[in-house]
Parts: structure tokens; C-alpha cells; sequence
């Protein structure tokens, strides 16, 4: 008896000891499946949330503007959006009143057309450009216009300028939930160099079809849009085509080169591309505080409810299938999308990408430092055939 009971009690707490860990494992296995799947579900709804305006205009002079609140001193040249008005301010930031994240600085401010008010709450953002296609027009002084194109879901609008003889058009794709306002930031310089341009609308944009699932496609459905909207470059004249993606543009513009090819795409300008949606999951996950493991839950998740698959869009990991010259500029201390899926691709394709890497945050390189943004972009233009 005494030595069953000593042979006896070690076994079972080991029956305890294991059953204890299964519990705990199960547990950990639900809630980060639970955690996935409200992860998917956060990537592929359509929840156009209203505008937030967390600043407050302090103070206007003529050149400057005090901003107050959380983000006032965000770094760049951005623009100012309030109802009813839009305006720049500078990259210069002045430091008034610092209190934890938030607290008053002076910038400089230019009407890009018009003028915050004092007491008007307000908002930056990286766009630098509004969104009417008849106020970039009056900013710029440039004919800009809106035009509409057939896809797969009906009418698409899509901002267009023109410029005199070019045969190679540059087509914008902004990021996910964002606006054609995103590929405004480059079309002055864009233009000055003779590319004619558009910036489109695709499923769920204002102004665009919705998607029947009402859902984003995440690249997957959207490259169908881009190749109406690049059919109707060609209707009007282009030979080839740049193809620009801002984002999630950047996926849109990888699936479309895998499912409609590369003919006729001279070549791809990525801003802060979502490149592997693996590594945007994983790095999200990590920064949730859920573990590696959830980034698959959460692609697994996808896949079943909108039939995407994320892995056949991995631009990353199908690095040796790129066969169009690109240009990638993306930002160290981008928190959306993890620079090091472009450090990889660069890596891997020196043959054909150029890369500018800084230090901006998600989508903001041209931001901090414009001129030079655009200089190497127009370099890279310049040298393809």
C-alpha cells in the first residue's frame, strides 16, 4: 500500500498537471480564435466611420496657425480638414505648451484654398490635398477634372489630368478605406515631368459600387476595378501604364500583376505597400498581444468568410515572379504596415527595386521630405524604357 500510494500520487498530478494545461491551452486557443476572427472581421468590414476633429485652432495669423490637442505636433507637411474647409500646414513645429501626447504648437499654414477660423476643430491628415477633384484644381491651377469608367460592379469615378503628348500614364490606387485624395500629393510634379494621371475609385469608395458581401476584398477583388480603370487609360490614349499604390493600393496592384500580367505596365511606384498580408497579421497580432499564431487564425478566417486568399497575394515570399521595375519608399517607424516585408522584397529583387527608406510613419515619406521624394521618384520614371 505504501508504495502504491508513493507510485500512485506523482501519476495523478500528473493527470491534474496535464488536464490543467489542456484547459489553459484551450482556453488561450479560443480567445485568440475569437481575437482572429474579430481581427478578420476588422480588416473586411466596411465601417465608414464619420470624420473625428481632435484639434482645435488655438490662433491664425497670416502664415501661421496654433493648434491644440492630441497630435498637433505630428511631423510633415500635411494637410488641415475641417467641414467645409481645407488648408496645409508646414512641417515647422513649435512647441507652445507640451502636456503628455497632447498640447499646443505653432505651424505654419497655407490656404490650400482656404483658412481655419479661430475656435474651429480640425484634423490632420497625410493626404495634404483635398479631396474635390474642382479644389485640387484651384490649389494646383492645374485642369483637373473627374471622369467615370465601366468595371465589374457599374460606373467608377476617377480623377483625372491630363497632360499634353504623354503616352504613359501614371493610374493612382489609394489604401484601404482611404480616398482618391491619396495620389494627390505627387500629381503636380507627376504632371510637370508629362505623365497624364488617374487616381481611382474602386468597390466601396464614395461614389463607387459597393461590394455585394459588403466587404473589402483586401487586393483580392479590387485588382478587377484597377483593370477597368487601367482599360480605360488605355481607351484614352496610354501606351503603357505606372501603376501607384498607396497601402493596401500596393496589394490591389500585386494581384493584379499576378491574375492580369505585366503587359503593358512600364512600371510600379509602392508607397508603404501592404506586400504580404502574413507579415501586416502577424505584425498586428504581436501588437495586440496575441501570439504568432493568431496571424494564421486570423488569414484561415478570411479565406472562409470572403474566399481571399492572403498567401497566393504574398508579394514577399513570390518575390522571384516580379518583373516590372519598382519604386518602394516606406517608413521605419511605420505601426500599420511592417517595413521589414519591403527591407525583403528590396533584398530580394535588387535587379528591379529601388528603395528609399526613412523614418515616416505609415504612408508619410513624402511627407517629411517632398522635394526629395519626389526627385528620386522622377529619377526612377526617367530611367525606364
Amino acid at each position: 500500500m505504501p508504495a502504491a500510494t508513493a507510485g500512485g500520487r506523482p501519476r495523478r498530478w500528473r493527470r491534474v498537471a496535464v488536464a490543467g494545461s489542456a484547459t489553459a491551452v484551450g482556453v488561450a486557443l479560443t480567445s485568440t480564435a475569437a481575437g482572429a476572427w474579430y481581427y478578420a472581421d476588422e480588416l473586411l468590414r466596411v465601417r465608414p466611420d464619420p470624420p473625428e476633429f481632435p484639434l482645435t485652432v488655438v490662433a491664425v495669423t497670416g502664415s501661421t496657425v496654433t493648434l491644440s490637442g492630441t497630435g498637433a505636433d505630428q511631423p510633415g507637411l500635411l494637410g488641415v480638414h475641417w467641414p467645409g474647409g481645407y488648408a496645409r500646414v508646414g512641417p515647422d513645429v513649435r512647441v507652445v505648451r507640451a502636456s503628455g501626447t497632447a498640447g499646443t504648437v505653432v505651424r505654419g499654414l497655407r490656404a490650400y484654398p482656404d483658412t481655419p477660423a479661430v475656435g474651429a476643430t480640425v484634423r490632420l491628415d497625410f493626404y495634404a490635398a483635398p479631396l474635390e477633384p474642382a479644389e485640387l484644381a484651384t490649389v494646383t491651377g492645374l485642369d483637373v477634372g473627374e471622369i467615370g469608367y465601366d468595371g465589374p460592379l457599374g460606373r467608377y469615378p476617377a480623377t483625372y489630368l491630363p497632360a499634353a503628348g504623354g503616352a504613359r500614364w501614371v493610374v493612382h490606387v489609394h489604401g484601404r478605406g482611404g480616398s482618391r485624395a491619396e495620389g494627390y500629393r505627387l500629381m503636380p510634379a507627376l504632371h510637370t515631368a508629362g505623365y497624364p494621371q488617374l487616381s481611382v475609385a474602386y468597390r466601396n469608395d464614395d461614389g463607387a459600387p459597393a461590394d455585394p458581401g459588403g466587404e473589402f476584398g483586401l487586393g483580392w477583388t479590387e485588382s478587377d476595378d484597377l483593370a477597368a480603370a487601367v482599360s480605360e487609360a488605355r481607351a484614352r490614349g496610354a501606351r503603357d501604364v505606372i501603376l501607384a499604390g498607396y497601402s493596401m493600393g500596393g496589394a490591389i496592384i500585386g494581384n493584379y500583376l499576378r491574375t492580369h500580367g505585366s503587359d503593358g505596365v512600364a512600371g510600379v511606384l509602392y508607397d508603404a505597400p501592404a506586400l504580404s498580408w502574413p507579415d501586416i497579421l502577424t505584425y498586428q497580432a504581436a501588437q495586440r498581444g496575441m501570439p504568432r499564431f493568431a496571424a494564421r487564425v486570423a488569414a484561415t478566417a478570411v479565406r472562409w468568410r470572403a474566399g481571399v486568399d492572403l498567401i497566393a497575394m504574398d508579394q514577399v515570399t513570390r518575390a522571384e515572379r516580379l518583373d516590372v521595375p519598382v519604386f518602394l519608399a516606406h517608413g521605419a517607424n511605420d505601426s500599420t504596415v511592417p517595413v521589414s516585408s519591403s527591407d525583403a522584397l528590396a533584398a530580394a529583387r535588387p535587379d528591379l527595386v529601388t528603395y528609399l527608406r526613412t523614418d515616416a510613419e505609415h504612408v508619410q515619406s513624402w511627407n517629411v521630405d517632398p522635394d526629395h521624394y519626389e526627385t528620386r521618384v522622377l529619377d526612377f520614371l526617367a530611367r525606364l524604357r
